[in-house]
């Protein structure tokens, strides 16, 4: 069975980084690490499975809103790690923003029809 990780931006979001790219980069790293680490906290197993696979699969989504972030983050963490992306505001933004959303590892069986059929972020 294959695992995967997801990072999920809000497009409200993205539209607050006026195009520098390199913040959105490391806001992607910041997901896909972190949800790695609290996996290994809490799911192990799926960490191992990701690993032993020999591929590393990253998937990069977009929605619409920071709130539709939150909903997947709640329907998700009973599965695997998940690591809401909160960007501290000391650069590109005036404050505190919520970015983007890591999901997983998590099995190809526990990935329901709203995560499948998100926008791949282009």
């Amino acid at each position: 069975m294959k695992h995967k990780m997801y990072c999920i931006f809000a497009r409200e979001s993205v539209k607050k980084m006026n195009g520098v790219r390199g913040k959105m980069c490391t806001q992607a790293g910041h997901a896909y690490v972190h949800a790695l680490l609290n996996a290994q906290q809490q799911w192990p197993e799926h960490v191992q499975a990701y690993l032993d696979s020999g591929h590393a699969f990253k998937i990069t989504c977009v929605v619409d809103t920071v709130a539709e972030l939150e909903q997947l983050q709640q329907k998700y963490q009973a599965h695997c790690a998940t690591k809401l992306v909160t960007d501290k505001g000391f650069t590109v933004f005036s404050e505190p923003t919520t970015t983007c959303l890591g999901i997983g590892p998590i099995s190809e069986d526990l990935i329901g029809d709203d995560l499948a059929g998100l926008k791949l972020f282009m």
